[in-house]
């Protein structure tokens, strides 16, 4: 048996957002759902009158695993320019100037660098 998983506000903004169809009505009107879901992305698909899934176009879906999959070579040129800005004589001489402060020093600059 399922579980139930509680409505979250994303759930809320499906059910605002995208066409209504019940389980029955789409068997029945497959060529009107699927009209929906070009027209609009998504339909949701209800049971028993409660949201039971998400019907999408091969478009949308394509757009949400590329936006689940970060693209590493991206990150890899990200991670390399900040090591390299790490590495600099004005990174070197910035830490130096860190580790040689005082307590109260090193607190006001975190406040100045807060603002």
């Amino acid at each position: 048996m399922a579980k139930t998983v509680p409505h979250s506000g994303g759930l809320q903004r499906l059910i605002k957002n995208l066409p209504s169809f019940s389980a029955t009505k789409l068997v029945g009107g497959m060529q009107k759902v699927t009209s929906a879901v070009m027209a609009h992305g998504a339909v949701l698909v209800t049971r028993h009158d409660e949201p039971a899934m998400v019907l999408m176009s091969v478009d949308r879906y394509l757009k949400l695993e590329q936006a689940a999959e970060p693209n590493l070579d991206v990150l890899t040129s990200q991670f390399d320019e900040m090591f390299a800005r790490m590495q600099d004589a004005k990174a070197a001489q910035s830490m130096a100037e860190a580790f040689g402060m005082t307590p109260e020093q090193l607190g006001e600059a975190a406040v100045r660098a807060a603002k």
